[in-house]
């Protein structure tokens, strides 16, 4: 699910493939750890064992916990044969590490994926994952209580964003629900806010020279700390985390806040982890443009979700793939979680997509340009501190000029 940080990787390290931790035909670790999916994904597991006779040992992980299990076991040079990934810095790094396995030829279903999915998983032109889900980053907003605070229609510009939070405290609602714990949700602020000021190109350029001293990326910093003066966060947001009963989606869920900037994969979430059906009328709008900024609210944060498979795993787990991609297995996970689909013709297998999966394709089809979560585009060293950074803007702990003092330094540091 959504983004965060990894330790730096052992880059002379050799894959084992099994993780060292059982004696399976197939080791799968992915972070579906909620139902429906969870045991979705334990069917499919099953499924696949009996019609060919091997053993897969599937391990469910919570989005953080698994970044943290992925860098130690990246670091040893002893990964799962067929794991989680969304693309990007983190799987180049890996790639070059020797720990994933080139795909590109070997995957019989690849037509039946949109070529653009693809891309956030392709490096150097080899491919080195397949997508099940893609989408982007945007706010999710409880449309009853943005109406019991007077505020008619979604804030288009960052300072009618920043009246709307006015409005709802106003109101005696929390604006915003925050995982600050898990520190990648924050980091979503931040490089929304580039993205505004400089632009997408901007945002290349200074990750092409590794210098992000721009004035836009100062005033971003400042637009970030600037909302936390504000306190628009639930009470213990520092504290909170994303999946948990009483975590950043489950009190969006319960009603408990009018708002979030999370992915694709919101929605369900918040049932999941409320235990609720989540709010009744949930809407969705792009992040706010910045008056004087070059970017534009048709150009998405975004990604999707994918698997890797070990330099050396087995020809079974290439096998597994493809049967997750069968019309029949990826139209029930599409279904049962609220994916927003990469086939190459989504209707062949989501031919009737339910509310919110369509407001996130919607948005995909009006995009005119993507970025990838910058702590999964970026190498994870450099990932992780705009994620720290980001947290110590929020928390008062860091001026905006340290934060880009701080993302520097990284990229100095990564050469």
């Amino acid at each position: 699910m959504a983004a965060g940080t990894a330790a730096v990787l052992a880059l002379s390290a050799a894959a084992c493939g099994d993780s060292g931790e059982s004696d399976a035909d197939l080791t799968w670790w992915h972070i579906q750890n909620q139902d429906p999916l969870m045991s979705t994904w334990q069917e499919f597991a099953d499924d696949f064992e009996a019609a060919n006779d091997l053993t897969i040992d599937v391990q469910p992980i919570e989005n953080q916990a698994f970044k943290d299990r992925m860098g130690t076991a990246a670091q040893s040079g002893d990964v799962p044969d067929i794991f989680h990934t969304w693309g990007g810095g983190v799987l180049a790094e890996q790639v070059e590490a020797g720990l994933v396995q080139d795909l590109t030829g070997k995957l019989d279903c690849i037509d039946q994926i949109n070529p653009i999915a693809l891309e956030p998983y392709t490096i150097d032109g080899k491919l080195y994952g397949m997508p099940f889900d893609a989408g982007v980053v945007g706010f999710w907003y409880n449309m009853d209580l943005f109406e019991q605070a007077g505020i008619s229609a979604p804030p288009a510009t960052w300072d009618e964003f920043l009246a709307a939070v006015e409005a709802l405290k106003a109101a005696d609602i929390t604006p915003i629900a925050l995982a600050g714990a898990d520190k990648w949700p924050g980091h979503y602020y931040w490089t929304y806010l580039a993205m505004r000021n400089v632009g997408l190109d901007g945002l290349a350029a200074a990750a092409e020279a590794g210098d992000f001293s721009d004035e836009g990326f100062v005033q971003a910093g400042q637009m970030v700390a600037d909302l936390a003066a504000l306190e628009p966060f639930q009470p213990g947001f520092e504290s909170a985390v994303y999946g948990e009963a009483d975590g950043q989606s489950a009190i969006m869920g319960e009603g408990l806040a009018a708002m979030e900037l999370m992915g694709q994969w919101a929605p369900q979430a918040q049932r999941d982890n409320s235990g609720t059906e989540g709010p009744e009328n949930l809407g969705f709008f792009p992040f706010p443009t910045v008056e004087g900024g070059v970017g534009t609210a048709t150009e998405f944060l975004g990604g999707g979700n994918g698997y890797a498979v070990a330099a050396d795993a087995p020809d079974a787990a290439l096998d597994f793939l493809c049967n997750f991609m069968e019309p029949e297995n990826y139209s029930r996970a599409i279904t049962e979680g609220n994916l927003t689909p990469v086939a190459a013709d989504p209707a062949s297998v989501a031919p009737e997509m339910n509310e919110d999966t369509q407001k996130v394709v919607d948005a995909l089809a009006s995009a005119t340009g993507t970025q990838l979560y910058l702590d999964q585009a970026y190498p994870p060293a450099i990932g992780g501190v705009i994620n720290d950074a980001t947290e110590g803007l929020l928390l008062g702990q860091l001026t905006p000029e340290d934060f880009v003092a701080m993302v520097n330094e990284a990229w100095a540091a990564e050469g």
